[in-house]
């Protein structure tokens, strides 16, 4: 098993090894980690350094001492030093943190922030109002051109046909005339106008293309279930004239 070392002696570990000659130059982190050595501990703590919260100098304290002292003679109340308030204060403090039962005393664990997209609300309400373009297939091998690199200002992009249209194109041309000026319904409805006459027009074309593909001769081709009803069709047929042999 591997030799570990706490997080705070890996900078001394070095340090030796370095002073025994034993590595010939500092690692990378070497002065990062003598600017700020690491924590001893795994545990967070609220004040590492220890430091007060509002620190005084001597003779700040003792002129604060005596204010309070004159103040409490005036009112007439006996007066109680700072220091055996502080120390009374800190003694309840350990007390009550002795039960981990209560919540606002337990370690809170930090959560990373959520990322969050601009594209994200406009691809929710696109998918929301066209949930059928989440059942078209596409490929996701980029075959010509950097896909980074396309200029939004239109739907349909320099090269690409109108069967590569997708959702996200529809969502990126919205994003960017949302750039211009327009508001999120505005770019969305002139988005969506020019997506629905591409659908339009490929839906023409196919519809064009089939009908002079059976002009020339082409058979139309059987969809699955004509032909499991067909093979069922043979197989009952094939059953019926062997029952009828016996």
């Amino acid at each position: 098993m591997a030799f570990k070392l706490p997080p705070a002696k890996v900078h001394s570990y070095v340090t030796k090894l370095l002073k025994a000659n034993l590595v010939k130059r500092p690692p990378v982190w070497y002065p990062g980690t003598s600017l700020a050595p690491p924590s001893p501990t795994f545990l967070r703590e609220r004040d590492p350094s220890g430091a007060a919260l509002n620190p005084e100098l001597p003779f700040e304290t003792q002129e604060a001492e005596q204010k309070r002292k004159a103040a409490a003679e005036a009112a007439g109340v006996p007066y109680t030093s700072h220091k055996a308030t502080v120390s009374t204060h800190n003694n309840h403090k350990e007390l009550t943190r002795s039960s981990r039962s209560n919540k606002h005393l337990r370690w809170k664990s930090e959560r990373p922030k959520a990322i969050v997209y601009p594209e994200d609300r406009l691809r929710r309400r696109f998918y929301e109002d066209h949930p059928w373009e989440l059942r078209r297939p596409r490929c996701l091998i980029e075959s010509t051109g950097d896909g980074t690199r396309r200029n939004w200002s239109t739907l349909l992009q320099k090269g690409r046909s109108i069967t590569d249209l997708t959702g996200e194109d529809v969502i990126q041309h919205q994003l960017y005339l949302m750039s211009t000026g327009k508001s999120e319904r505005e770019a969305y409805h002139i988005a969506t106008q020019e997506f629905y006459l591409h659908r339009a027009q490929e839906e023409t074309e196919a519809r064009v293309a089939k009908a002079q593909a059976m002009a020339f001769g082409l058979k139309p081709r059987r969809s699955f279930v004509m032909n499991g009803l067909k093979r069922e069709e043979e197989v009952l047929l094939e059953a019926e004239q062997k029952a009828a042999k016996y």
